[in-house]
This record gives structure tokens, C-alpha cells and sequence, in this order.
């Protein structure tokens, strides 16, 4: 009669090991979230910062939110020979001077594409906030984004429009973004 073969004594101390180590990450990573400073200590629910009815507004075709971990997006339906309308929420929880640092990097950076000389402050918009747009290319669309700091959470929203007017998207991008700052709690 055979027996069952035994665990060899490598395997057993590498399981241990890795259960360890996975509850030590576990555990460094809950450790830290609520070490985080700022009003925020959990992320928010991405898709009700943006009401309905505004997206309808601005999107009207648009067929609800799609949320991932750190962002929500409404879009219009694919159309041939027409640019896709949509509104971009992304959102980051950091500490405050991270969130800080983070909110003045993208005003001096900005990324490709961004254009430099049409930013804005917004005032009266979380604690800090700019308006930029992304000009009109072959391809996409006039796109009007406003980044804001509220605590430790900075918001980015961006709202392409599905024409070329400059004033609508940045009009709808300030809309939406107010109507943000209004529904995010702590």
C-alpha cells in the first residue's frame, strides 16, 4: 500500500511565507489609507457626481455613466462622420500635499495637446481649480477641461463636444464640474 505523498518542507514554509507577506500588504495598505490627511478617506461614487439631467444636456444621446476604478465616462453612440460628445470624470484621493502638488504639476505640465496660453483660474471651485482646452484636430474634437482641488481629492473633467464651440464646452465643463464639487462628501 502507498501512502500520500507529504508536502516537502520547502513548500510548506513558502505557503507560510506567502500568506504572511500577502496579509503584511494587506495590512500596510489599510495602514496607509487611513493614515491619508484630508477630508476624504474613501473614494467617492464616481457616476453620481454628474447628475442626470446635466449629462442629458450635455450629452443628450448619451447612454449612462461607465465607471472604473478612478473615473466615469458618458459618451455619445458612435456616429460615422460626426466627433463623439462625451464627459470625462477622473478622480484622485491623495493627501492634501500630494493632492497639492499634484493639482500644480498638471497646471505647469498639462500633458500633450493641452494648450498653455487659454488656461484659467476658476475661483469659488474646491480649493483651488483651472480651466484648459484641448483644440480641435483631425480626428477629435474641442475638449474643455477643469481640474480642481478640494481637501485631498483632485477632480479632473474634461467634456468634448461634438462640434467646435469653444464657449459651450467651456461653459459645460464649468457646469459640470460646480455641479461635482456640490455632490462630492467626505
Amino acid at each position: 500500500m502507498t501512502t500520500p505523498a507529504e508536502p516537502s518542507r520547502r513548500a510548506v514554509i513558502a505557503l507560510i511565507a506567502l500568506i504572511v507577506m500577502a496579509f503584511a500588504a494587506f495590512g500596510a495598505w489599510r495602514w496607509w489609507d487611513r493614515a491619508q490627511d484630508g477630508d476624504f478617506s474613501a473614494d467617492p461614487e464616481l457616476c453620481r457626481l454628474v447628475t442626470p439631467g446635466t449629462i442629458h444636456r450635455l450629452v443628450p444621446e448619451a447612454y449612462g455613466g461607465r465607471e472604473d476604478a478612478a473615473s466615469c465616462t458618458w459618451s455619445a453612440p458612435r456616429e460615422k462622420g460626426k466627433y463623439r460628445a462625451n464627459v470625462h470624470l477622473f478622480a484622485s484621493r491623495l493627501n492634501v500635499e500630494l493632492a497639492r502638488n499634484d493639482l500644480r504639476e498638471e497646471r505647469a505640465d498639462g500633458g500633450p495637446g493641452w494648450e498653455k496660453d487659454t488656461q484659467e483660474d476658476l475661483i469659488g471651485l474646491g480649493d483651488e481649480a483651472f480651466l484648459r482646452f484641448r483644440p480641435p484636430t483631425p480626428g477629435k474634437n474641442i475638449t474643455a477641461q477643469v481640474v480642481f482641488r478640494r481637501s485631498n481629492m483632485v477632480i479632473s473633467l474634461a467634456y468634448a463636444r461634438s462640434d467646435d464651440d469653444r464657449q459651450a464646452a467651456r461653459a459645460g465643463a464649468i457646469d459640470a464640474a460646480r455641479e461635482a464639487a456640490g455632490l462630492l462628501r467626505p
